[in-house]
């Protein structure tokens, strides 16, 4: 059985450049407020009260580029992300993508490290990872190990070689679909790892991949550090498709 917690919500649109311009102006004449995230498009889970919080095209290659190649990939680049903690006007219904919600949902175990390569090697995942992906960097590791050190998410011991496969795995499995939990009838895919074991959780949080699936999706630690998100618990994002009005 899991629960939906109502006292947190973020609703994600996305919009064209025409249509940003448009809606901005229109949404300030109705006493919204626009910022910019500034760093990372996690930024934007920091939305509230009046003000809308949005992620340019170029936010996807600043400090996270590598994992920005996933939103690069998508149908979704070029587009600017909007969000809100209040649904926007109903007139904005059609750049409303999807609902996140955090929920009441804790797997009974993850996967083992083979269990995890399995994920990794599934065709899915292969034939649909961006090319830029895989391509770490020792820039890569050492921003890893300093953020993630000191915001604590790692021990001084741990490095980026140690959460590489789960870093991976996470997103094969909403692609493979292959660990999933039970909601309204739906076979919903999880986040199969801790907040130390997920990179680019924006990947899911803002539908970038498997577009027309539930997700329960667990922050990493830059959706913690810059987005706000809270450590350990599961957040429920449901697109379009499965929801009301």
């Amino acid at each position: 059985m899991v629960n939906t917690n109502t006292s947190f919500a973020r609703y994600i649109y996305w919009v064209n450049e025409d249509e940003f311009k448009q809606s901005k102006a229109a949404l300030q004449q109705q006493g919204m407020r626009f910022r910019a995230a500034m760093m990372t498009p996690c930024e934007v889970l920091r939305a509230k009260d009046n003000v809308v919080l949005y992620a340019s095209p170029s936010v996807w290659s600043r400090v996270c580029v590598r994992q920005g190649s996933w939103y690069r990939n998508s149908e979704k680049n070029g587009k600017t992300m909007l969000a809100s903690n209040k649904k926007l006007p109903e007139e904005y219904n059609q750049y409303l993508d999807v609902q996140i919600k955090e929920i009441d949902f804790e797997p009974q175990s993850l996967p083992s490290n083979t269990e995890l390569q399995n994920l990794v090697d599934n065709e899915a995942y292969q034939q649909q990872k961006p090319h830029d992906w895989e391509n770490k960097t020792w820039m890569d590791s050492f921003m890893f190990k300093t953020l993630f050190s000191l915001t604590r998410f790692w021990g001084w011991g741990d490095n980026l070689k140690k959460y590489w496969l789960s870093h991976r795995a996470n997103h094969a499995n909403y692609l493979t679909r292959q660990y999933t939990t039970e909601i309204d009838g739906e076979a919903v895919p999880y986040s199969i790892a801790d907040n130390a074991g997920i990179c680019s959780s924006c990947v899911e949080f803002f539908n970038i991949v498997d577009q027309s699936s539930r997700k329960l999706v667990r922050a990493c630690p830059g959706s913690v550090t810059f987005g706000g998100a809270k450590r350990k618990i599961y957040y429920d994002v449901k697109p379009i498709t499965t929801f009301n009005y």
